[in-house]
């Protein structure tokens, strides 16, 4: 028997595009429309320029060729990598693995990046992208979620956890698909990418309330050290070849007691993951959908003016409950996708899901405050049980409700699952709704992406597809400023 890290490497090195079933191809192009709308929507947020700067540190402007670096024109590859993946997941925006991780972006930045610079195909670009998000998948089922579970009650957070690992690993995964590495430098290429993935450092998310622009981790960075990965061991470097076996594998160094190592390996190429990734409606914590599902359902339901508001009462878990998903004003730009009272205000307030969510002008805003004021978090009775519902290692509900009091009554909804999760045809996002979230990052003249990217099979080159967004939101630019 090949050894874990041997048997991933073989199959994924392996794979070809003709072998993943429709499902599996037609999720790769929703995580591929969905990424780009984020990236395109985080070049309006205020971090954008702090990471054009760190972007050009790892290369520089060209003036023909290159990588694409949305919002920049051509770079160099590891700033294009650097800076999409890192704006891509800017506004929080982006898919989240229902371990509560994020790594969709690093994925495509990579094999864009990498595809252009190659001269690759739209084939190839979703070949990497399957590899890439599938490896970050299995890498974030078999550390599991964050979460701390005592008798089968979820309590809160890990003592020690960090979502820096499937990022690295995906990044790492797509570029290594359109570099053809074939199995010996895959398994070396992980070796690398495991030994350099950032430390999980999200103990210190979790107990923090304002907090920094980089979050729990540098995704731009984390893309980038995939991206290296596989550059090094082109240029000679080596790594270990053994990074997910054993006791002391990579689950291991993630703070991670106990652990299956054969879901690393499980039904490989009969069982796929990217089909349990869900998608977010509005740049807020993963956590956070839950209530905001049930209030979105309100609001749809009855016509509430915010100035009949006399409270709003999230009923959530104890995975979104500590003091910065509970304050009125959030003080640090990452820190506005954490605060219930502040998205409840944009959701109220019938602010267009984006990087309006978390400028700084809405924040502080009367109207906004007036709204977060009334805004109290309680525990929903069956916020902590979720432990019972989790499958194979990945959450599938997360318990939580919303209480609308006004003047002429009291509205009240809950859900076990929330909008973008694909589990159950109430809550799973359309293709028409992804097509929608895009342009309204992109404005309606990037229709035409649309079309292309559900067809990216027959793209010739994945530079013009970079260059038309590009050339989008330039034109976005300039009619903002005429």
């Amino acid at each position: 028997m090949p050894s874990t890290t041997v048997a991933v490497s073989r199959f994924f090195s392996e794979f070809q595009l003709k072998d993943a079933p429709d499902v599996v191809r037609h999720e790769a192009k929703r995580i591929l429309l969905d990424t780009l709308g984020c990236l395109a929507g985080g070049r309006a947020c205020e971090i954008a320029p702090t990471s054009d700067k760190l972007a050009l540190l790892l290369g520089q402007r060209l003036a023909t060729g290159g990588s694409t670096l949305i919002g920049q024109g051509g770079t160099t590859l590891l700033s294009a990598v650097y800076g999409n993946a890192r704006i891509a997941n800017a506004l929080d925006f982006d898919e989240t693995f229902p371990v509560g991780v994020h790594f969709g972006v690093a994925a495509v930045a990579a094999a864009l990046a990498m595809a252009e610079e190659r001269g690759a195909s739209g084939a190839d670009v979703l070949r990497a992208v399957i590899v890439g998000y599938e490896l970050g998948a299995r890498i974030a089922t078999y550390i599991g979620p964050m979460t701390e579970v005592v008798d089968g009650e979820v309590k809160g957070f890990s003592k020690v956890w960090g979502v820096a690992a499937p990022v690295v690993l995906a990044a790492m995964g797509a570029a290594a698909a359109i570099a053809r590495l074939d199995e010996g430098q895959f398994a070396q290429a992980i070796g690398l990418a495991v030994s350099n993935s950032p430390l999980p450092a999200g103990a210190l998310w979790s107990n923090a309330v304002d907090l920094p622009n980089c979050k729990y981790c540098d995704a731009g960075w984390c893309a980038v050290a995939g991206v290296f990965a596989v550059l090094s061991i082109e240029a000679g470097s080596t790594g270990f070849t053994d990074a997910l076996d054993g006791p002391y594998g990579l689950a291991r160094m993630c703070g991670v007691q106990n652990f299956v190592e054969e879901s690393l390996t499980a039904d490989l190429g009969k069982t796929w993951l990217i089909p349990n990734a869900t998608y977010k409606p509005w740049p807020t914590c993963r956590f956070t959908h839950y209530p905001l599902t049930s209030l979105a359902r309100i609001l749809r339901r009855e016509t509430i003016a915010p100035n009949e508001i006399e409270e709003v009462v999230i009923e959530t878990g104890p995975m979104a409950a500590s003091a910065r998903f509970t304050k009125p004003l959030p003080r640090t730009f990452a820190s506005r996708s954490f605060s219930y009272p502040h998205m409840v205000a944009m959701l109220i307030r019938g602010v267009p899901a984006g990087p309006a969510w978390l400028d700084a002008q809405f924040v502080t805003a009367p109207d906004t405050l007036s709204i977060a004021e009334k805004v109290r978090v309680v525990a929903h009775e069956r916020g902590n049980d979720f432990a019972h519902t989790m499958e194979a290692n990945q959450i599938r509900t997360m318990p939580g409700g919303v209480l609308v009091r006004t003047a002429r009554g009291e509205f009240r909804d809950e859900d076990d699952f929330a909008l973008g999760d694909p589990w159950s045809e109430h809550s799973r996002l359309s293709d028409a709704d992804l097509t929608e979230k895009f342009l309204g990052m992109c404005g309606s003249g990037a229709a035409d992406i649309v079309g292309r990217v559900f067809d990216i099979e027959h793209e010739p080159s994945a530079h013009s597809l970079m260059q038309r967004l590009n050339e989008c939101l330039e034109e976005n630019t300039r009619a903002d400023t005429a």
